[in-house]
């Protein structure tokens, strides 16, 4: 009956938000796994198909994206898929139609406009030697023998395990050692299966792209600036209630530019000094809404503006002069490009207290100007503007410390796991 309740619910709320034609649609998603995707799935399950030695299976949170994306497009570029077969699991595979390759293929995940598995999901997970992903893969709910799963994460920084949530994996990437420890008690698992290998995007992060430049050249010449600096804060108010952090309440859910002034105030403070700050949202984090404040160099970035402008979030990491994040493993990872990083921590103390830290001391692991104010932050600013940075010798002690450097982190994983060409 809850359960009933609970999908009548949804659809009242799809009816009231998105119409009649979604509604159908979820109402038959709905239907088709009741009459066969169910029975389907529990027949796989009970007398799963044959191995495909060959077949590796992707999955993202964002379809087609982060370490998976970047493993992925390394091995078509350098011919594995002409030995291997490479299935992405993604919620619309008509939009990947002008990625196909000799044995690639995309396949539908869900059913459509639900949260529902389609049993051909199940049958391409149950029959794939190496499985790679980058959040969870728990609803599998079984593995076989002969199956790898590789957690390639998304992430290693400073927050604890608030949830003790528990992720299924064989194997999960860490950037360096430090990490084997934190994560080992993160995801209440042995040493044994956290691997520093470092993370597949660091090679996008380290190369970049010509389009990630020319992205940047057109925000720069729009906002007339010279300098970029990009701001990734964690979330704290997320999509998913359960995930809230509720350290930080104000009229933008933002650090640092806790109202309507200080934002202006910021906006015109960069304008002046012609640098243009840009703000990419974590995926978790509610839009923040400035409402109709007009602001000329203080830019919000979606997943969808750098899908639009073909471009993976770690290419357009490549082209900022700096970065402003918070508690975010986004800071651990721009280490390696050895540059600026301002780390705004009004909110500290109720962070230390909500969700905790894998390290005794986190500011420890902070290499940057560490802002708690307007003032500090507009500082921040003018030493980028100016080519100013006292903390690249800090920086170079934590990345020795937290990485395991590599001139190439796709091949180094691949051959790790013996996939070779």
């Amino acid at each position: 009956m809850e359960r009933a309740q609970r999908i009548l619910k949804k659809f009242s709320k799809i009816l009231k938000e998105q119409g009649a034609g979604p509604l159908f649609t979820t109402f038959k998603g709905y239907v088709t796994y009741a009459l066969y995707d169910r029975w389907k799935v529990r027949r796989l399950r009970k007398f799963p198909p044959r191995m495909v030695k060959n077949r590796i299976l992707f999955e993202t949170n964002d379809d087609f994206t982060d370490n998976c994306r970047a493993l992925f497009d390394y091995m078509v570029a350098n011919g594995y898929n002409k030995k291997y077969e490479l299935v992405w699991l993604v919620h619309e595979p008509e939009k990947y139609k002008k990625y196909q390759a000799e044995n690639v293929k995309f396949v539908r995940n869900f059913k459509k406009n639900t949260t529902i598995r389609r049993a051909a999901a199940y049958r391409y997970a149950l029959t794939s030697a190496f499985i790679f992903y980058t959040q969870a893969f728990n609803w599998i709910g079984m593995a076989r023998k002969g199956q790898t799963f590789v957690n390639l994460w998304h992430g290693c920084g400073y927050k604890a395990n608030k949830n003790n949530r528990k992720v299924f994996f064989d194997y999960c990437l860490v950037p360096g050692d430090v990490f084997i420890e934190t994560k080992k008690e993160f995801f209440g698992c042995s040493s044994r299966k956290l691997l520093a290998l470092g993370y597949p995007r660091y090679d996008q992060m380290m190369k970049g792209s010509d389009a990630a430049r020319a992205y940047k050249e057109k925000l720069l010449k729009a906002a007339d600036s010279d300098r970029l600096i990009l701001w990734m804060p964690t979330y704290r108010h997320a999509s998913s209630e359960r995930l809230n952090e509720e350290t930080l309440n104000n009229e933008f859910n933002i650090p640092i530019l806790d109202d309507k002034e200080r934002l202006l105030a910021f906006n015109n403070f960069c304008r002046d000094n012609h640098v243009l700050v840009v703000i990419k949202k974590h995926y978790l984090q509610i839009p923040y809404d400035f409402g109709e404040n007009v602001l000329t160099n203080i830019v919000y970035l979606e997943n969808q503006d750098l899908e639009d402008n073909g471009l993976q979030l770690y290419e357009f990491i490549n082209c900022s002069d700096a970065l402003i994040s918070d508690y975010s493993s986004v800071a651990i990872d721009y280490l390696l490009l050895n540059r600026p990083i301002g780390f705004t921590l009004d909110d500290y103390d109720a962070y230390t207290e909500s969700r905790g830290w894998v390290f005794e001391d986190p500011l420890e692991y902070m290499p940057g100007e560490h802002i708690y104010n307007v003032q500090q932050f507009e500082q921040f600013v003018l030493d980028v503007k100016n080519g100013k940075d006292d903390y690249e010798n800090q920086r170079k002690a934590i990345l020795a410390k937290t990485h395991n450097v590599t001139d190439n982190y796709c091949k180094r994983v691949l051959d790790y796991f013996k996939i070779t060409v």
